[in-house]
């Protein structure tokens, strides 16, 4: 039984002592193959160039360079995607009928209101008025203005018209989508804005033969003057979104009888000497004009008829010869 025992506590000694032989290697090993595969992956990281990230549609941005909120419905993406953004334009059109004698006030109301707003959130594009205030007027003013803004201006306008004794005669909004044009637009001038700055890593990292300096600044050149003009372009069409234009046109009832309704009967007897007077100075002209005729014409006729006179008195008053006598 002794013996028994102690076989069995040798054993499992030893059995113990191959298992502590062995788990440094199987450590060692197993460390080796997941570093071979880190080494692995971090090489395919460095040989393959890093997925650029998706870019993000920007919003719109304000008179100040500042993001504004895209205006008009989005269409949903994918479940749980952003919304995408749209950039619209907005355009809108009001007609006001307003006394002829208080259009002047009211247009000037509405030009005094943006003008104090400040140009950030109204701009006056221009303005206009002809007609007669004592019979009829009309006029127009259109300017842009940031569109929370503007809405809070448009609703005010007919209770301006009524205060006035006016009415609001029409009203309009249209709307353009410039969102395909400016992300086209946006994703041209990232690659205009790359190409630029490999064109100036070469001229400055890689000096050649002279020649091909010149041809590599030239086509610097070319792409800085198109890459200016697309900046601009994008500027005008983001300010297009972000302001939102307004043409008001007013026009006064017209009146049945006016004040000048009788005008030219007014005229007519205001001016009556005077076209006496021009019928005078005519026919004096006419009278001047014949004089010269009537001096060389009427003696020279006179003696055309005398002498015609004579002659034919002479002719007539001639003796016949006798007939021949017959014997």
């Amino acid at each position: 039984m002794r013996r028994f025992m102690a076989g069995l506590a040798l054993v499992s000694l030893l059995a113990a002592c191959g298992q502590a032989e062995q788990s440094p290697g199987t450590a060692t090993e197993e460390s080796a193959s997941y570093g071979g595969m880190a080494d692995m992956a971090q090489g395919r990281a460095e040989s393959e160039p890093a997925a650029a990230p998706a870019p993000a549609a920007s919003p719109p941005m304000d008179a100040d360079g500042g993001a504004a909120g895209a205006q008009g419905p989005a269409t949903p993406g994918q479940a749980g995607g952003p919304m995408p953004v749209l950039y619209l334009a907005y355009s809108y059109a009001m007609g006001l009928e307003v006394p002829s004698d208080r259009l002047s006030n009211v247009m000037d109301r509405h030009i005094e209101t943006c003008q104090t707003a400040g140009p950030r959130l109204c701009q006056l594009i221009g303005s206009n008025r002809y007609g007669d205030p004592e019979s009829q007027m009309q006029g127009n003013v259109s300017l842009r203005a940031e569109p929370a803004w503007l809405q809070t201006f448009m609703s005010g306008i007919n209770a301006d018209a009524e205060q006035a004794g006016g009415r609001l005669q029409s009203r309009s909004v249209n709307s353009e989508d410039l969102t395909r044009q400016i992300v086209d637009t946006e994703a041209r001038l990232r690659a205009l804005t790359s190409l630029r700055d490999r064109l100036q890593a070469l001229l400055r990292d890689r000096p050649g033969r002279l020649s091909d300096l010149l041809e590599v600044e030239r086509e610097l050149a070319r792409v800085q003057a198109e890459l200016d003009g697309i900046t601009s372009s994008l500027a005008v069409m983001r300010t297009r979104v972000a302001m939102s234009q307004l043409d008001l046109s007013y026009q006064s009832a017209p009146r049945s009888v006016g004040s000048d309704t009788f005008r030219p009967l007014r005229d007519a007897f205001a001016n009556f000497l005077n076209i006496v007077v021009i019928g005078f100075a005519a026919i004096i002209g006419i009278i001047a004009a014949l004089i010269p005729i009537a001096v060389v014409v009427i003696p020279v006729a006179w003696l055309l008829l005398r002498w015609r006179r004579a002659r034919g008195g002479r002719f007539f008053n001639r003796t016949p010869a006798p007939p021949p006598s017959q014997t």
